[in-house]
């Protein structure tokens, strides 16, 4: 079976972006961490949970994100729930292409905590199952 395509929902050549990045680019890690978790808690998480209110998955990730960066979580128990939880929730939202672009962008989001470039991918796509 051929793999899924991915959306993106950004040109990552325009100037949007290119700001971003260089944007990012100056910043320290903690500052792109908290950026990306309170922007996933604010802005993003209300459009998937508008769609699947009792679909707790993308919260979890959050809280476990910021659990990490205050060392009361391991690193290996968000990365299951970031993938297993965040992004699986995104998997099975196919009919759902609102709710499913947000859990991908609250996956990302938080786990920018590991890989800050993931920070951009937040923004371009809010896509992808790796860590």
């Amino acid at each position: 079976m051929p793999k899924k395509l991915r959306k993106m929902l950004g040109d990552v050549n325009a100037p949007s972006t290119v700001a971003l990045r260089l944007l990012i680019d100056t910043q320290s890690k903690a500052t792109i961490r908290k950026w990306c978790l309170d922007y996933a808690e604010s802005s993003i998480l209300p459009i998937f949970e508008k769609h699947c209110p009792d679909d707790g998955r993308p919260r979890n990730a959050v809280a476990a994100a910021r659990g990490y960066l205050e060392g009361k979580v391991k690193f290996p128990v968000v990365k299951h729930i970031i993938l297993n939880e965040c992004h699986a929730a995104a998997r099975e939202l196919d009919d759902d292409p609102t709710a499913q672009a947000a859990a991908r962008a609250v996956g990302q989001g938080t786990a920018v905590v590991h890989t800050l470039t993931l920070s951009l991918g937040m923004f371009l796509r809010g896509g992808g199952d790796s860590l």
